[in-house]
């Protein structure tokens, strides 16, 4: 079973990916900011990482992106970019920045388990 840390700021949102994560048989920690994520991922482990870009508190799913690449533990972890911003060509720009793939929202319910499982394996 693939560990996700889910980092979404509105709750509703974070409900739903949690239960369609865990429905599609991922173990899921979710946060409502980047801080309290990295403070989680600072002593536990997870396969991947799935950040909404804007957050409104503190730090931006970028910035979430760059403290797990320089972490001397974490370099290793996919990230993926959770986003309703996705224009042509901002998934090569969220790739060019290190994001090992990108979440556009919004999602169909019924397949982004599988979806997600897809990703992860070509990330």
């Amino acid at each position: 079973m693939s560990t996700v840390c889910l980092i979404e700021d509105d709750r509703i949102t974070r409900k739903l990916f949690v239960m369609l994560l865990e429905r599609a048989g991922f173990a899921v920690h979710d946060f409502e900011t980047g801080a309290s994520a990295l403070d989680w991922l600072s002593a536990h482990a997870a396969d991947v990482v799935l950040s909404n870009i804007v957050l409104t508190q503190g730090m931006s799913g970028v910035d979430v992106l760059h403290q797990i690449r320089t972490a001397p533990q974490k370099p290793q972890t996919l990230v993926f970019a959770l986003t309703s911003f996705v224009r042509r060509g901002e998934r090569e720009r969220y790739l060019e920045m290190g994001f090992d793939g990108c979440v556009a929202k919004p999602i169909d319910p019924q397949t982004f388990g599988e979806d997600f499982r897809t990703m992860i394996a070509a990330g």
